[in-house]
């Protein structure tokens, strides 16, 4: 499991943005709890924004337990030895697209969202967001936990995104393409 070390400077090495902050008091508060799902009511998740900047599209997947559009993500697992690598996971597990190998090495963003009661005890998510790309011409594949998965062009986006995706979606493109094209 990724060490609290790791988590800290994968966080550190993401954007300064208005959770920064909460991240740093969580990681003081709970510790090492606070990177797993037993670990109290607000915990530490992976996630992985899919885009294909030539088409200017994202890959989203219509999650079950939400009902809404999304990137894809999830919580840490025993096997996840960094953040980064645990978004890699959850994309390549909910989207079917394997390998994906060109993902940020450093957070496109730091998000905290506060969650319904389909979570059960989980009821604030410290989300840590990388990016990849893939091609729309990739075929990805609908997991256990979504209705389905595909492609959107950011100019025809579906009306049902997670609440604060649509404000958020232009910027984390940008940044997201940003990294990816600056990475070579």
């Amino acid at each position: 499991m990724i060490d609290l070390g790791t988590a800290r400077q994968e966080v550190e090495s993401g954007p300064r943005n208005s959770f920064s902050a909460a991240f740093a008091e969580l990681f003081d508060r709970q510790g090492s709890a606070s990177l797993h799902r037993s670990g109290g009511e607000h915990h530490v998740t992976a996630s992985c924004l899919v885009i294909d900047p030539a088409a200017e599209a994202v890959l989203l997947n219509h999650h079950r337990k939400t009902g809404l559009w999304g990137q894809f993500g999830g919580h840490l697992e025993s096997d996840d030895v960094s953040l980064r690598g645990a978004a890699r996971r959850e994309a390549e597990e909910e989207s079917g697209l394997r390998p994906l190998a060109r993902i940020t090495a450093a957070p496109i963003d730091l998000h905290m969202h506060d969650l319904s009661a389909a979570f059960g005890t989980c009821t604030r998510h410290f989300d840590v967001v990388f990016a990849a790309q893939a091609s729309t011409d990739d075929s990805p594949h609908v997991s256990d936990e979504s209705f389905d998965v595909a492609w959107f062009r950011l100019d025809r986006l579906p009306e049902n995104l997670m609440p604060d995706l649509p404000n958020r979606l232009p910027g984390l493109f940008r940044s997201a393409a940003t990294a990816l094209i600056s990475r070579g």
